[in-house]
Formats: structure tokens, C-alpha cells, sequence
């Protein structure tokens, strides 16, 4: 493949996640800003390797069980989530996180 050819299908791939996004946006709001800040939050942790968290195994676990702590609680507590039993049952939800997360 071409070089011109990639850009174009990369440029069609961007374009493309950019209409996703904001078609997720437009029927979950809350769930789509929590696993889009999520997202952010790793890539800072890929980017910056040179920090203080990847000094440490353990440091970098604790990244990881407070990453899907809060990604559990979106998915499970979100009112516009497609797994929001949280809602309805508290108790199975804070189990569901606590499971997800352990």
C-alpha cells in the first residue's frame, strides 16, 4: 500500500471514531464522558512512561484496580449504561464493582 493510500484510510478511520464518538454522545451522555475520561486518563499512563507510576510493579497495579474500580462503577451505576443493575439494585452493584475491581 501506497503511502497516500494509508493516510487516506487513516483519515477515513478518524473520521469515522470522531462520528461514533458523537453518535454515543448523542444517546448515552454520561456513561460516553466516563469511558471517554478513562480513555484519557490511559493514555497519559501509556505516554508518560517516565513517571513516578511505572517506578514500581506496585504502583502500576494500583493504576489498574483504580482503573477498573471506576470503570466498573460507570458501567454498573451510569443511568444511560447498558449494564446499570446498580441502579435498580445497590447491593448487586456494589458487588458487581467489587468483583470487577478485586
Amino acid at each position: 500500500m501506497d503511502r497516500i493510500a494509508a493516510m487516506i484510510v487513516l483519515l477515513w478511520v478518524l473520521v469515522s471514531m470522531v462520528l461514533i464518538i458523537l453518535a454515543l454522545f448523542a444517546v448515552a451522555p454520561v456513561i460516553c464522558s466516563c469511558i471517554l475520561s478513562l480513555i484519557y486518563s490511559l493514555y497519559l499512563f501509556m505516554a508518560y512512561e517516565e513517571s513516578g507510576v511505572h517506578h514500581a510493579q506496585e504502583y502500576e497495579n494500583r493504576f489498574w484496580t483504580i482503573f477498573a474500580l471506576l470503570f466498573s462503577t460507570a458501567l454498573f451505576f451510569a443511568k444511560d449504561s447498558p449494564l446499570a443493575f446498580g441502579r435498580y439494585s445497590p447491593s448487586l452493584g456494589f458487588f458487581g464493582v467489587v468483583l470487577s475491581s478485586y
